[in-house]
């Protein structure tokens, strides 16, 4: 018998309207689920240059074998496709969205479901277990990613789960999400645009087959085991100095079939029709926007502070984002450039208003982004490429200023020890270092990390004293979490393997890995020198899940094995070295924290520290041949060479 996982590979080709399936067996012991199976599926599956909205890209969907049991925060679903959104040009990557989509599917007995071609009518596919259909979604077009769940719920029942696009991905936005439930989608990576071009509407699946677990009754001692707490060690004891103060939290909604946590990053709002509904992650944007005022001495750069729009039109913003399926750190990107355009006294853009400190004219430039008219025509593809259309129309150092709030490939903003979050040294080193190296911003990667500059930035000394002691057990290194830039690829690529296991299995990035203990209140942390926390847990999980008993070894050699298949999915797309090293210039400007930064000649040598660890070359920053063949990955090291080749061949 198959625990953990269903076993089931689910194929649809629009184009044919073909339905088959295939054994996900042989994929499971090397590469588990989410995030690394579709690493793997995508290299075999996708051509090399397919673009984000050709017939051959191809929408993956895949779990973790944890999804569907009480395995804690274990709902969450992986999303990968070429994406529409890096700049200068396309190539792979992935969303992670929690909800209750992925138990469902393997409840319908799915490990992945990969959609590939173009539909030549508007559609939506329907799984109830082995029944898949194609069916007309001629109904459901142009409606709200809301309203489509509501109409496809009437007719396939209340627990059926749905993935749908809004309007802005039908108009191929490039920053349009895939949504499901109210508030959780596949957001940053723009795949709403790749379902918008396949003329796919949505994703309905109910399953009732269940998942088998190996031991439920030891899987049931963990999870007691695990504790129910807010989302960090560090968020809890850090804003409650007691433990009454803790109980005392208001309970919010969970954002992930399994979750166990009374996580802060949820909330249930009242709108201004009285309906309450609810909102995960991005709330505190909502309501008093995110600090993004930036002057730091030593810099021209400048980013002014944005306007906080009033209660009513925080919330009916974002109920827009919502529903017609944008990516919510849309408006950070765009409100805090166009305010620096505004304070510059440009408050038009080719005969168009600019008033971004305006609630209703924020509200009307998403909607004419959205319908790729008037102003939002010009910014419907991002403003990476706006920037590019504007060159000559705006004065050069706000086109530079726009050029560092989408620094990393023309992504949204997010979170990068600049103008956003606090991440001083050595955390925004961790940071740069993956945003060298993967396919999108990495954060969600490094919220463990970004969870122990919270502590530093409290406690000063005292949680260095206290890094120090978990750094020696987790690194081997005491040093390895001081503030400086000596020996940061270790952690680096720990952080990264982590991250890769938690979308693979799949789980909560807030809630693992358990890099320190819980404390329920300041005094606890103050008293303990040893805060290491429970690192195990993940595995013992999908042991007693699957019967398995995967080693510490062969868990990190299948995360390096995703990592190292993605990174040679940016090589196929041309990815080098070369537009890497353009990320220095982000990494020049002062830490809004500290104050620290790096000069380019020394993040050079950082790239090449990381390089070096990982076992890629330096020249192009590609897995040399005998880390692949390590990997059991001679197939990819094959194209690979060839690959490296006709570069060299180009080069000379």
């Amino acid at each position: 018998m198959l625990f953990g996982w269903s076993g089931t590979i689910l194929n649809i080709d629009l184009s044919e309207e073909r339905i088959t399936r295939e054994d996900a067996v042989p994929y499971t012991k090397k590469y588990l689920g989410g995030r690394i199976l579709a690493a793997r599926l995508a290299w075999e599956r996708i051509p090399q240059n397919t673009g984000p909205f050709d017939r051959e890209n191809i929408i993956l969907i895949t779990t973790g074998p944890l999804v569907g049991t009480p395995a804690p925060t274990s709902g969450r679903t992986v999303m990968s496709m070429i994406s529409p959104v890096p700049y200068p040009f396309p190539w792979y990557s992935h969303s992670t969205l929690g909800g209750w989509f992925g138990p469902q599917m393997k409840y319908a007995g799915y490990d992945a479901i990969l959609i590939q071609g173009k539909a030549s009518r508007k559609v939506y596919i329907e799984i109830i277990d082995e029944k898949v259909e194609i069916k007309s979604a001629d109904l459901l077009w142009g409606r709200d990613t809301i309203e489509t769940q509501e109409m496809l719920k009437r007719s396939t029942g209340p627990f059926s789960q749905i993935l749908t696009i809004g309007p802005a991905g039908e108009n191929l936005l490039r920053m349009a999400t895939v949504q499901h439930d109210y508030d959780c989608a596949a957001g940053h990576s723009g795949f709403g645009a790749v379902w918008g071009s396949k003329n796919l509407k949505a994703i309905v699946v109910k399953g009732t087959k269940g998942v088998q677990v190996h031991d439920p009754d030891l899987l049931m001692q963990e999870v007691q085991g695990s504790g129910k707490f807010p989302i960090t060690p560090a968020w809890s004891f850090v804003q409650y100095k007691n433990a009454s103060d803790a109980r005392q939290q208001k309970p919010g909604p969970i954002c992930s079939q399994g979750c166990t946590n009374n996580c802060t990053v949820g909330t249930y709002l009242k709108m201004p029709d009285s309906r309450t509904t609810k909102s995960f992650c991005i709330v505190h944007a909502l309501t008093k926007f995110m600090q993004s005022e930036y002057h730091c001495t030593g810099t021209p750069l400048q980013l002014p502070k944005a306007a906080t729009f009033d209660r009513k039109n925080s919330l009916t913003l974002l109920e827009k984002f919502n529903r017609l399926g944008v990516d919510f750190w849309t408006r950070i990107t765009f409100q805090v450039w166009m305010t620096a355009i505004a304070e510059a006294g440009i408050r038009n853009i080719r005969g168009y208003r600019i008033f971004p400190e305006n609630g209703q004219w924020f509200h009307q430039f998403i909607d004419d982004m959205v319908s790729r008219r008037r102003l939002g025509a010009i910014f419907a593809d991002g403003l990476a490429r706006a920037l590019d259309l504007l060159q000559r129309e705006i004065p050069q150092e706000l086109i530079d200023l726009g050029r560092e709030i989408v620094f990393a490939y023309g992504f949204q903003a997010h979170r990068e020890g600049r103008f956003w979050d606090k991440e001083p040294l050595p955390y925004w080193v961790f940071s740069a270092m993956m945003y060298i190296s993967e396919s999108r911003d990495p954060t969600i990667g490094s919220h463990s990390l970004l969870h122990m500059a919270e502590l530093q930035l409290a406690y000063g000394e005292t949680a260095l004293k206290k890094f120090r002691t978990l750094s020696s057990k987790v690194w081997n290194d005491s040093r390895a979490l001081e503030p400086n830039f000596e020996n940061k690829a270790p952690v680096a690529i720990w952080c990264q393997r982590k991250h890769f296991l938690i979308d693979s299995l799949t789980m909560c990035d807030f809630a693992f890995p358990k890099l320190i203990k819980y404390y329920p209140h300041e005094r606890a942390w103050l008293d303990d020198d040893d805060i290491l926390g429970d690192l195990e847990l993940d595995r013992r999980l999908l042991s007693v899940v699957t019967g398995k008993n995967f080693s510490s070894q062969e868990l990190n050699a299948a995360a390096d094995r995703g990592i190292s298949i993605e990174r040679c999915m940016l090589a196929r797309a041309g990815r080098t070295r070369e537009l890497e090293e353009k990320l220095a210039s982000h990494f020049e400007l002062p830490c809004r924290d500290d104050g620290t930064r790096i000069s380019s000649e020394d993040f050079l040598v950082l790239m090449d520290q990381y390089y070096d660890a990982r076992g890629w070359d330096k020249k192009y920053g590609w897995p040399l041949a005998n880390s692949l063949h390590r990997l059991d990955l001679s197939d990819v090291e094959k194209e690979i060479r060839v690959l490296r080749s006709a570069r060299h061949a180009h080069s000379d």
